[in-house]
């Protein structure tokens, strides 16, 4: 039988309750602060948008850590472009990165008078729109919505021309492809950061690659690589030039067809042994510019024949080439196994029979497989000559990089270095963008310039676009399910639960 007059709690235990309750509710207080702290200080982001692959670059992380001086950057974009959020996303993990990083956001339709004082304020047009804006140091960097995009045609299916009226059935259409935002916000970021601007000179004068053509030979696209990389480059007409400037930090010979003559083979010697000067050398099939004695003085041997390699060669007859030697230059391309693609290349390597001075050092760069050949008179031959095989079955050298070291302890200006690509058609417009030619390109001039810290380049990153196409009945079909069948059946199960209840 219960009590009649059960007993309550004592005022001590109600007490000891609420103190209990409020201790148990502080300590969760505390563990929430603390925990917010830490992940303040300590925090780790970690990428999940995988077709884009937002991780930073080796490269862009480094530049970052060394910013010291505030950097402004204006995203002043119309918030419904599709790369709006891509440019977004990416500036606020340049943000984390660096506080000295200061981000703003401009919508030209919803700040109208902002936009107007940004117009003003960097010289920009009224059509200048959906564009980042980096300014520091007094300089400022635009990077426009075009440049942030590689595009690429791509037939239509048929059930996307059926969709089109008939007066818009072009069969092609432009997809992105791939977003050029990381390579060039860093090289915005290096730009108006810095007052490294080395100056590189690209000769001129024998039919070499123009670093202004846009045609397919053309070397426009290269040339917009040494700006990006903020450099300034400027045409060298050797002829005409007493001697190359002192001011020269870079001299580009881009695959000259007609021969140097004697003046202008020792100004560039002069540049080289008086100046410690840097040299990129892109020498082709059609001709080597009379320059193989000028190489030999810097223990280079240049072939006078084509390089063929049957395990490497594509349909075009291009060579692509992932065979690397342990040097700085490659060592980015060795580690993500990135082959280089070469047209008709000749070989490039060191002296033999121990010819090199001891203060120089030769080093292979691209090699072809073991079953490459060196072919004399593989092309322009005539009906009097014939190809002949130099060598057969081996590995070839066609590009190699030249140093001169400086005296021991010695601390001086004037390390020569030189860079030479048996081919020079790798960088015109048409093959730069192919496999890691533009790579090659950049930790190339980054060597020769001695930017050790700028060794890892910045690739596109590639998107990835999932299409779902679907018959009429196999639409019809899906709309069913989604419309009618799964609904119902949630109403049906509904109702028996319902039923079950009533029971």
């Amino acid at each position: 039988m219960s009590d009649p007059n059960p007993t309550g709690f004592s005022s001590r235990r109600r007490w000891s309750g609420w103190l209990n309750m409020a201790l148990a509710a502080l300590s969760v207080l505390i563990l929430a602060g603390v925990a917010n702290y830490l992940s303040q200080r300590h925090f780790h982001r970690t990428a999940w948008a995988h077709n884009l692959e937002r991780e930073l670059s080796t490269h862009t992380t480094e530049l970052l850590q060394d910013i010291t001086n505030e950097v402004k950057i204006v995203i002043f974009y119309d918030r419904s472009k599709s790369t709006y959020r891509m440019v977004n996303e990416l500036l606020q993990q340049y943000v984390h990165e660096n506080s000295n990083l200061k981000l703003t956001t401009v919508d030209p339709d919803r700040d109208p008078a902002l936009a107007r004082d940004l117009l003003h304020q960097y010289r920009l047009t009224p059509q200048q729109r959906n564009v980042v804006i980096f300014e520091a140091n007094g300089q400022s960097q635009v990077v426009s919505h075009g440049q942030l995009s590689v595009m690429t045609q791509r037939l239509l299916t048929a059930a996307e021309l059926a969709q089109l009226p008939e007066d818009q059935r072009a069969g092609i259409v432009f997809e992105r492809t791939a977003f050029l935002g990381e390579r060039l916000f860093t090289s915005a970021i290096q730009a108006v950061s810095t007052k490294d601007r080395p100056l590189v000179y690209c000769v001129t004068g024998h039919g070499e690659h123009s670093i202004t053509n846009r045609s397919s030979t053309g070397y426009s696209e290269f040339g917009n690589l040494l700006g990006e990389m903020n450099a300034r480059v400027i045409d060298l007409e050797l002829n005409r030039a007493p001697v190359i400037p002192d001011q020269c930090d870079l001299l580009v010979l881009p695959g000259p067809v007609t021969n140097l003559n004697a003046r202008e083979k020792r100004m560039v010697e002069q540049y080289l042994s008086s100046q410690g000067g840097r040299l990129l050398l892109l020498l082709n099939h059609r001709s080597h510019g009379d320059l193989r004695n000028l190489l030999k003085r810097w223990g280079v041997d240049l072939g006078d024949n084509t390089v063929l390699d049957p395990n490497n060669t594509l349909g075009d007859g291009s060579l692509t080439l992932s065979q690397y030697w342990s040097h700085p230059v490659v060592q980015a391309l060795q580690r993500e196994n990135l082959p280089v693609r070469l047209l008709l290349p000749r070989t490039v390597s060191e002296l033999a029979d121990g010819r090199i001075e001891a203060d120089k050092k030769v080093n292979p760069l691209v090699i072809t497989s073991p079953q490459g050949r060196a072919v004399r008179n593989f092309i322009n031959r005539t009906p009097d000559t014939q190809p002949v095989v130099e060598i057969e079955n081996a590995a070839l050298s066609v590009a190699v990089a030249v140093e001169k070291d400086t005296l021991t302890g010695v601390q001086t200006d004037h390390l020569v270095r030189i860079v030479v690509v048996g081919d020079s058609f790798f960088l015109s417009n048409q093959m730069i963008d192919l496999d890691g030619n533009r790579e090659l390109a950049w930790h190339s001039v980054n060597w020769l310039l001695d930017r050790s810290h700028l060794m890892r380049g910045i690739g596109p990153k590639q998107i990835t676009t999932h299409r779902f196409e679907f018959k009429p009945s196999e639409f019809r079909n899906m709309a069913g399910l989604l419309i009618g069948i799964m609904p119902a059946a949630t109403l049906l199960v509904g109702l028996i639960i319902w039923f079950r209840r009533r029971a």
